[in-house]
């Protein structure tokens, strides 16, 4: 809200790109080290020499023989399970032993030996990296929310706490199950986790697609036509879209096509950020509506909307009048210090009059003295509303502690706004229909899309390098 939330979220920013740079150079480590695991090789000596050796997919590997079959070297075409048969001779006929080559995974033989050893120690140190993340998300989300730091960047630490969190528990798990791990079959266990979540979320991810589109027709059945009142519709069509477009390559995909499971795996994990991104906006916005400021506030803002055509308050405005008049004189009863109210709002298209004037009109017939108002009469969007009011307050009232009014949807974007313009104030939120809600918060996952769509286009592009080094894991 003030230059403390600036430099907080500079060392927010900074925490990350301190996280990204360890990335990258664990994206390089890893890179180099699955180039160089191209081939599986294994002696024949303890097990004597093999009269011939059968694959049964020769199109995924090749084998090549050395000293007169005492050593067996198994390379990877493509990837995918081939079973190796060595058939021996003997006196009672052919001995046949069977063997499981994971194509980019160790051949699981006693005497087997990749050319790259050091799996294990890869796969620990992803998951640590993935711990560090979770730490530093969980923790920067925990102080945003413990500052009141309403911000995008609270949203965004949420919704990654949330993220890394279910795939840092469940790698984990995973991990300390299996005693047999290789890289390629960590990279596995990674696309099956972002598989698993968008398929355990789609029944309510698809109901709340089905409720988006319903509360939007009451939106524009009670409001009337506008293409903000359609938004909703569209991003519920574009959300069924994407579970579509994951359930036909979940079905249809070739596992053995990396260019498949690269686009499976971008999809997935981008509808799983987002799903997170939603669920985040939700609660900081639940958080914000419901927040209550305390009742020592020396001026107190109501944001200004859309009037009626005789230029009274509509039901919405009406609403952010009573929150402010019921906080003020709560306040009064509790401490005896009234608040100057500050009506912002100017005129707007098809108005007669001012949105200013008409709550100043409202507060007056409600037994506020005239002297105890400020008209704004200038601003006509929520940036100006705070720009403005500020202005007036910092003249009239120097240093005075300031609440605003608004309707409870439209506390966080407010907050946003505020913060924008250095204004240290707090929000509170009067109640309001509920079909105006999903509309609200697709609206401000938008906003968060336009406020940091370089960081969100990053951490996709993040996503297909991370997952096209694994993908060549089980092709080398």
């Amino acid at each position: 809200m003030s230059s403390r939330l600036a430099n907080w979220q500079r060392r927010v920013k900074k925490r990350y790109m301190a996280l990204a740079f360890l990335a990258l150079i664990l994206m390089i480590f890893i890179g180099v080290s699955t180039m160089q695991k191209d081939s599986y090789t294994f002696s024949s000596a303890s097990a004597g020499v093999p009269e011939r050796i059968e694959l049964s997919r020769e199109d995924i590997a090749e084998y090549q023989v050395r000293e007169g079959r005492r050593e067996l070297t198994f390379h990877a075409k493509r990837p995918g399970d081939v079973t190796v048969t060595l058939v021996y001779p003997g006196d009672a006929g052919e001995e046949k032993r069977e063997y499981q080559l994971h194509v980019g995974e160790d051949l699981r033989l006693s005497a087997g030996r990749g050319r790259f050893p050091g799996d294990r120690a890869i796969i620990f140190s992803i998951m640590l990296m993935f711990a560090a993340g979770t730490f530093v998300s969980i923790y920067t989300s925990v102080e945003a929310h413990r500052k009141k730091a309403f911000s995008y960047t609270m949203v965004a630490a949420d919704a990654l706490s949330l993220m890394m969190g279910f795939q840092t528990i469940f790698l984990f798990a995973a991990f300390f199950r299996s005693a047999e791990w290789s890289l390629t079959g960590f990279f596995q266990q990674i696309y099956a986790q972002g598989t698993r979540f968008v398929t355990y979320t789609a029944p309510v991810m698809i109901v709340l697609a089905v409720w988006l589109w319903i509360s939007n027709m009451v939106l524009l059945f009670r409001e009337g036509f506008s293409w903000r009142n359609m938004l909703g519709i569209g991003l519920g069509a574009l959300w069924a879209s994407a579970y579509i477009l994951h359930g036909l390559i979940a079905v249809f995909a070739d596992r053995t096509n990396v260019l498949w499971m690269i686009a499976q795996t971008v999809i997935d994990y981008t509808i799983v950020y987002f799903e997170c991104v939603l669920f985040s906006l939700v609660l900081s916005g639940i958080r914000a509506a419901c927040h209550v400021p305390p009742p020592d506030r020396d001026a107190i803002i109501i944001l200004g909307c859309q009037l009626r055509r005789n230029g009274t308050p509509t039901p919405l405005l009406q609403g952010r009048l009573d929150r402010a008049l019921a906080f003020e004189k709560d306040q009064h009863e509790r401490t005896g210090h009234h608040a100057v109210f500050v009506v912002s709002g100017g005129k707007g298209k098809n108005e007669i009059c001012t949105e200013a004037s008409s709550m100043g009109r409202y507060l007056m017939e409600k037994g506020v003295p005239k002297e105890r108002i400020l008209l704004e009469e200038q601003s006509t969007n929520t940036l100006q509303n705070m720009e403005y009011s500020k202005k007036i307050i910092s003249r009239e009232l120097p240093g005075a502690k300031t609440a605003f009014s608004t309707t409870g949807y439209h506390v966080f974007r407010s907050l946003l706004w505020a913060s924008r313009c250095d204004f240290d104030c707090e929000g509170m939120g009067s109640r309001t229909k509920w079909y105006y809600y999903p509309n609200a918060y697709l609206r401000e996952i938008l906003g968060l899309v336009a406020a940091h769509h370089a960081v969100l286009w990053g951490l996709i592009v993040v996503i297909l390098v991370y997952f096209t080094f694994g993908l060549l894991a089980q092709i080398h």
